[in-house]
């Protein structure tokens, strides 16, 4: 009797047990052939059904559609070795709200970062992976741009109250 109430206690633990663990939902494939879309325009990865399907998940709605709407002048997909990644920025605003894209195809993760000028660089990472290089490059390029042109306009700023200064000064002469 004990060895059979034995077992029926290990069965029920193992029941509850496997209840509780969750099932990590599979992530769909890449495109086939992604890996060679180097050289090709960023709207064929952003067009692609799979891609922007996974890019409004990872995303939202409100960050997706900021995300596409930077991505109005486009640049060619680079290839690294390890990622295919392309950037694109808004219409007369580049520096100012740009978004990036990285796909590691051996790892079948999507990355993607979205700068605005007026506030910080938001990074966003399938499966809570790193974010890689290429994206950290391009939004640290962006945040140098930005630092610079504060700089540079209170320079001007300050060129503007000196020449004022001189001006006021030789008029009371």
């Amino acid at each position: 009797m004990k060895p059979l109430v034995h077992s029926y206690l290990i069965i029920v633990v193992l029941g509850i047990s496997a209840i509780g663990l969750k099932a990590i939902p599979k992530t769909t494939a890449l495109p086939a052939g992604i890996a060679g879309w180097s050289g090709e325009y960023s709207d064929k990865l952003l067009k692609n059904s799979v891609i922007k399907a996974r890019l409004k998940k990872l995303l939202g709605t409100k960050s997706y559609v900021e995300f596409m709407d930077s991505f109005e002048t486009l640049t060619p997909i680079s290839d690294d070795g390890e990622l295919l990644f392309a950037s694109g920025c808004l219409v007369h605003a580049c520096t100012q709200l740009e978004s990036a894209i990285a796909i590691d195809v051996k790892n079948n993760a999507i990355h993607a970062a979205i700068f605005n000028s007026e506030r910080s660089t938001r990074y966003f990472n399938e499966r809570g992976r790193k974010t890689p290089l290429p994206i950290v490059n391009w939004a640290s390029k962006l945040e140098e741009l930005k630092v610079n042109k504060w700089s540079y306009n209170l320079n001007d700023y300050d060129y503007e109250i000196d020449r004022i200064s001189i001006t006021n000064a030789a008029v009371r002469v």
